[in-house]
């Protein structure tokens, strides 16, 4: 149940000439006491995290009686061209959620937003190492602080490998070897969708070149050469029944034994497998794939690890202190900690993690278990370069590259089309 002092407006917003529209609302205490100061605060998500994060703000605005909270909220659907209008026009929220991608965009010389590292006192870094708070660094100013850290992992139906008397797979060549048993029962060892799907073929790629997808800067680099590379195994891969077309791939698979594995973001799994959790299927994180099936022996997977979401404060509050305030609450309190528990992936706040760890939510949690993995591989791991993420390119390359795996074009006019797209049509932009 809301405070009586909280008021709740539906907005609906239609935006621009996309026919994207979404809904948002704003929750304002209402008060005319100019002692009081008012803070903006926003974000996405499902009804849930709208739900948990207003509690939140209800009992930080009990604990803070001298700061009043607006909240903006919506389904992602819109949120980034919402937010683009707020950065433009110098009007973004004093506490905002924000994209991985968006310190780049909003950020390039670090003075997009406001630079936690003067709040210090307010907002306790301590509970981040270096490497942490590094993800939100822009040119050495800390323009936002992760919620959790995230990068795809491979999820396998332990059941069907142990069917088929299989070991869950640890190099390229297992997977090929497992479909060589299960393809007969029209089984696949692994599906996944589009974005895995080029994240699989960089990994790949990379593992057995030690050649980088992008350059220091940014930007993308891959050669005709090194998109053959990749389009040829994705060719083979679905030549041997290793995976599951894309256009096929869902939960729906793996539920029905379809698939034997799927590749995804850590953050959520739990909600997403609980269907097939509550039938005691056993769901267990794979090692990421390598050239010798020994990843202690491997120097750089060629898999990524970016922040799931981060917080930020704008650099035109007029509230600073109380933004502060109330970021730290978001991040590191007790009563946050246990509202939101691992929704947004598993919190990198120490102080977060000790107040869940003694709740036992960590107990058979599968995002915990991944995220475990992820830490401890994770300096094998590049942190993310925001174009690869870009539609423009991996769909461009799924979409382009289906005509060279149906057979209907040849390796080189799919090569020579990607390429014209990643580096002549704007990908890079």
């Amino acid at each position: 149940m809301r405070s009586k002092k909280c008021i709740l407006t539906i907005l609906l917003l239609s935006l621009c000439s996309s026919a994207c529209s979404s809904s948002s609302a704003l929750v304002d205490y209402n008060n005319n006491n100019k002692d009081i100061a008012q803070i903006s605060f926003s974000w996405w998500g499902n009804d849930d995290r709208i739900s948990y994060t207003l509690d939140g703000v209800d009992i930080f605005c009990e604990q803070n009686p001298n700061i009043d909270v607006k909240c903006k909220y919506g389904v992602w659907t819109g949120y980034d061209m919402r937010q683009n209008i707020y950065m433009l026009s110098n009007e973004s929220p004093d506490v905002m959620q924000i994209n991985f991608d968006w310190i780049q965009s909003y950020s390039p010389d670090g003075d997009g937003f406001y630079n936690i590292y003067d709040l210090a006192d307010e907002v306790d870094l301590s509970n981040f190492s270096e490497q942490d708070l590094s993800y939100g660094e822009g040119v050495g100013k800390l323009n936002a602080i992760p919620i959790a850290l995230n990068t795809h992992c491979i999820f396998v139906n332990k059941d069907i490998y142990s069917k088929y008397g299989l070991d869950i797979p640890k190099s390229w060549d297992d997977y090929f070897k497992a479909a060589e048993v299960m393809r007969n029962d029209n089984v696949y060892p692994i599906s996944m969708g589009n974005k895995p799907l080029f994240f699989f073929l960089l990994a790949y790629f990379e593992q057995t070149t030690g050649k980088s997808a992008c350059d220091e800067d940014g930007a993308l680099v891959l050669t005709k050469d090194d998109i053959k590379i990749m389009l040829e195994f994705y060719s083979r891969l679905m030549d041997e029944k290793v995976l599951m077309p894309v256009i096929d791939s869902d939960y729906a698979s793996l539920a029905n034994g379809h698939s034997a594995a799927t590749m995804r973001w850590i953050s959520g799994t739990q909600t997403t497998f609980d269907g097939l959790f509550k039938k005691n299927v056993d769901i267990e994180v794979a090692p990421y794939p390598t050239i010798s099936g020994n990843i202690d022996s491997t120097e750089h997977l060629g898999w990524y690890v970016k922040p799931a979401t981060l917080l930020a404060v704008s650099k035109n509050t007029e509230n600073p202190k109380e933004a502060a305030k109330l970021l730290d609450f978001l991040l590191n309190s007790k009563d946050m900690a246990l509202l939101q528990k691992t929704e947004k992936g598993i919190p990198i706040s120490r102080s977060a993690i000790e107040v869940l760890s003694e709740s036992g939510e960590f107990e058979n949690n599968i995002d915990y278990t991944a995220t475990e993995r992820m830490l401890n591989d994770e300096d094998k791991m590049t942190v993310m370069y925001p174009i690869l993420e870009k539609t423009d390119v991996y769909k461009t390359f799924y979409d382009e590259a289906a005509y060279y795996v149906y057979k209907e074009k040849s390796l080189d006019e799919v090569t020579d089309k990607i390429y014209d797209l990643f580096y002549n049509k704007g990908s890079q932009k």
